[in-house]
């Protein structure tokens, strides 16, 4: 066995028996056994659990207890999953949040394609974005992919493409903590315009009664 494997082995390490002559494993649950470069038996715990060991006087003397391999403890109604290998605590399905206590609002009777109030012959986003950077008045701004012009907008837009989908808008809507509404397109033109204005607040001239699949999504945290 080489250095950089020893090495690995030894860093996961959570503890080591050094009694050789045991002929059982100890009581531990969820525990993987294995040994380290020096023939000692290692017991390491499964990602996502924590390693909980006590204490107790016997006879005057502390003793270790049997270790446990605990799993996490999900609150907030989270559910306990497995992701990559890994335990994980996610909200109930379509909830979100520190608390699990934000979810979206759909509605399709209204979308929201806001038209830019500038727009530049540059195809490059990133000097797309220096545009808008320059600009006082912008507030967020994107190429777009039909004509290929920078589109610049102002509040209350904060961020927004021509190419996200439903989920990957929702999911830069839980990055952003100012966000409070999306207006997202589908397969027959994406799109994604987040505003940090809740819907009643967001000026009527951004907003179109639409009949199409296009849908407008509010976060609600209660």
């Amino acid at each position: 066995m080489n250095n950089l494997l020893c090495s690995a082995l030894l860093i996961s390490v959570i503890l080591i028996l050094t009694d050789a002559g045991c002929l059982t494993d100890p009581k531990i649950t969820d525990a993987n056994f294995d040994k380290d470069c020096n023939g000692n038996v290692v017991i390491t715990c499964p990602k996502g659990f924590k390693k909980v060991q006590g204490l107790e006087c016997v006879e005057e003397k502390w003793r270790y207890q049997n270790p446990i391999c605990k799993p996490p403890d999900c609150k907030n109604g989270r559910i306990l999953t497995a992701e990559n290998g890994t335990l994980k605590c996610n909200c109930p399905l379509n909830t979100f949040g520190d608390d699990c206590n934000c979810r979206y609002k759909f509605t399709n009777k209204t979308t929201m394609f806001p038209k830019p109030y500038a727009e530049k012959f540059i195809s490059d986003s990133a000097i797309c974005d220096e545009s808008c950077a320059n600009d006082i008045r912008c507030s967020a701004a994107a190429v777009s992919v039909g004509t290929r012009k920078c589109c610049h907008y102002d509040t209350p837009i904060i961020f927004v493409s021509y190419v996200l989908n439903e989920d990957q808008c929702i999911e830069k809507c839980n990055e952003m903590s100012e966000c409070k509404t999306i207006g997202i397109g589908n397969e027959m033109g994406l799109f994604c315009f987040v505003f940090n204005a809740t819907f009643d607040k967001i000026p009527d001239i951004m907003k179109q009664t639409d009949t199409s699949a296009f849908s407008v999504a509010e976060k609600i945290c209660e």
